[in-house]
């Protein structure tokens, strides 16, 4: 029995996807042995006699292309009495049975975007964003299902892993290219060390943008966040380390916050932008500030300035509340 993968994946078992594009012409043919190998759930697969930290770079680069393989993560090699073949024992977490259902299950959620299929790309990647920040969360108990995206679908949990696998299988099935990409970063919602993270990598009118919904979810308050939405490297590099060979990502100002006129250059921008947005009744401010040279001090300023502007429009002293990404200084403010 193999698993169809068509149509979920955007790309055939052939064509494979970014990573399979990045392989020697040699590792090609593994990559496609082992791809159809492991979705036939077979127990043991025979290679050229090959090195295994070879196998390992094109084991690693399958399943980065195909988050629907997600009853795998790790395999075993032997040779055989010659030393003529390799033998490659992939350590299959379900049965088959499962997976059956699991893979139909998982097609089935995914009709959950049919919505989305006749937006633009870049609607259909807000869709897929919010739609996460919407329905998950972050699993701090670090559960199995939520390396893979059997977390989000069957749970509505996962690590960052299982959420970038997510992302890029649904928008695959809404026909966006987008990979799964590896670094470490910090995460601003928590001040942490820099530490092993997972996040995308996306195309929109083919141009290529950093995608983090890790790290949206974790910055949501009352609103939906977009710190992290369509940033070039120079942006994403404030966070994360980049591996040599990815796609580069150069191109500014289509950034969530450029795109919807959401960015202030001076503390009068910010302030004539504050009163238009009370003034239009908004409660909830999301603001982007760009050119800040005094970064200690412009959480006092934009608290200022927003308690001054509340104060003229509403001819009180009302509670503003603000959470700060000081990473990309984005703004969230709250008035209350």
């Amino acid at each position: 029995m193999q698993f169809d993968l068509s149509g979920i994946l955007g790309k055939s078992a052939d064509e494979g996807g970014y990573y399979y594009g990045r392989l020697n012409d040699g590792q090609k043919k593994l990559y496609r042995v082992l791809l159809s190998g492991i979705t036939s759930m077979t127990k043991e697969i025979k290679l050229p006699s090959t090195p295994i930290n070879e196998v390992s770079l094109v084991f690693n680069s399958l399943l980065l292309d195909h988050p629907l393989i997600f009853f795998v993560t790790s395999f075993n090699q032997a040779s055989d009495l010659y030393k003529q073949k390799c033998i490659v024992r992939p350590d299959y977490k379900y049965a088959k049975s499962f997976v059956r259902q699991h893979t139909s299950y998982i097609r089935d959620y995914l009709r959950a975007f049919d919505v989305a299929m006749d937006k633009s790309e870049v609607d259909k990647e807000i869709y897929v964003h919010d739609y996460c920040l919407n329905n998950f969360r972050y699993d701090n108990s670090f559960a199995d299902h939520s390396y893979s995206v059997l977390g989000p679908v069957l749970n509505g949990t996962a690590v960052c892993e299982g959420i970038s696998k997510f992302v890029k299988l649904a928008l695959n099935y809404l026909g966006v290219t987008s990979l799964v990409v590896h670094g470490k970063a910090k995460n601003p919602a928590h001040n942490d060390a820099m530490e092993l993270h997972a996040w995308n990598i996306v195309k929109i009118e083919g141009k290529t943008y950093h995608l983090d919904v890790t790290f949206d979810m974790s910055l949501k308050n009352k609103a939906n966040r977009y710190d992290y939405f369509n940033l070039p490297d120079d942006d994403i590099k404030k966070e994360h380390t980049l591996a040599s060979d990815l796609p580069s990502c150069t191109t500014a100002g289509n950034d969530y916050f450029s795109v919807n006129s959401l960015v202030t250059r001076t503390p009068m921008e910010l302030e004539k932008f504050i009163g238009s947005c009370l003034m239009h009744g908004k409660k909830s401010i999301m603001v982007k500030l760009m050119n800040v040279k005094d970064t200690e001090a412009i959480v006092d300023t934009v608290m200022t300035i927003a308690q001054k502007q509340y104060g003229n429009m509403y001819k009180c002293n009302g509670m503003v509340e603000v959470s700060y990404n000081s990473s990309q200084l984005v703004f969230e403010i709250n008035f209350m």
